[in-house]
């Protein structure tokens, strides 16, 4: 998967795995077609973007029990006829569930991605705990219900034992030998601390909003100093907006002849962020595979930078 042929390379994690720097996501956000909770439209579309990537080149995919589209990733490994060795798998477990939770969402996530055959159970390349907190249980169905609208919460922000119970658990599954490597996502520095003080394997990564309007500069000091591979979700933008139409990141594209999007990507990449990036238009799709034709030269890598509005800058 990572021998230098490939079509998307890879970044090295700290526990030894090698990453495909861009992933397809099949977070249901990412289809703008499908209506709030229609699960049929979210799937179908989820089987057709995973079959897409994988007959295009592409090699990582990204899923969570929260998506709800783990079965569809299995179908579209199943239809495409790709050696499981060849195809880096990513899941999550819904935030920081305690010890014996987490192992029981591990089995049902290997279940659900196909990994019990003939030959007993394969694994999954990346296990995340998806958020460091935990959902409550009406929240977890029905996210529209009024106990979880605004001025209630949805959810329970973790305790310092959660996370840590969460994470041996995380380590034991590695040991075992079903989970190849572990991370988080969403974690501030507080939480990847607290996780820390009790970790024996390395967090190999941490998956959180990352785009040029959005980048926190301390998280990134933070994880580099603690080999943490930082992946970034909403790589073309999110709460601040898109960069897309942004004069400056045009001018760039136009002088590389490549899109917006390929640049917005490229500078993540050049920055050592892992992308994760979602749509079911080929077209698009072609294009998140496209970023290694062409760099950015230093001064372009500020200039982007520099997009983050200032009362949003994290130092």
């Amino acid at each position: 998967m990572c021998d230098g042929s490939d079509k998307v390379p890879c970044f090295k994690l700290h526990g030894g795995s090698l990453i495909p720097q861009v992933a397809m996501g099949t977070w249901s956000g990412s289809y703008e077609d499908c209506k709030s909770g229609d699960f049929t439209c979210v799937k179908s579309h989820a089987r057709f973007a995973t079959e897409n990537w994988l007959h295009i080149g592409g090699t990582h995919i990204d899923g969570a029990n929260d998506y709800r589209t783990q079965t569809s990733i299995a179908e579209a490994l199943q239809s495409s006829g790709i050696s499981r060795e060849d195809v880096f798998i990513t899941t999550k477990c819904p935030g920081a569930i305690g010890y014996q939770a987490t192992i029981q969402c591990a089995d049902d996530n290997l279940q659900m991605l196909g990994q019990f055959g003939t030959n007993g159970v394969a694994y999954i390349d990346l296990l995340l705990v998806h958020f460091p907190f935990t959902m409550k249980p009406v929240c977890r169905f029905h996210r529209e219900s009024p106990e979880c609208q605004p001025p209630n919460t949805s959810f329970t922000v973790s305790s310092k034992k959660d996370l840590q119970d969460t994470w041996r658990a995380m380590e034991e599954l590695k040991r075992i030998g079903v989970v190849k490597s572990i991370g988080v996502s969403d974690y501030n520095i507080e939480q990847l601390t607290d996780t820390l003080e009790v970790a024996t394997q390395p967090i190999d990564l941490n998956q959180v909003e990352w785009n040029p309007k959005k980048h926190d500069e301390k998280m990134l000091e933070f994880c580099t100093k603690n080999q943490i591979r930082l992946q970034a979700w909403s790589p073309l933008g999110g709460a601040e907006g898109s960069v897309l139409a942004d004069p400056a990141v045009k001018k760039i594209a136009a002088g590389h002849n490549v899109s917006t999007a390929q640049v917005a990507l490229r500078w993540s990449l050049q920055r050592g962020v892992a992308v994760v990036v979602g749509t079911a238009n080929p077209e698009h799709a072609d294009g998140d595979l496209g970023l290694f034709g062409f760099n950015l030269a230093d001064a372009e890598v500020d200039t982007i930078s520099a997009l983050q509005p200032a009362e949003s800058v994290h130092v």
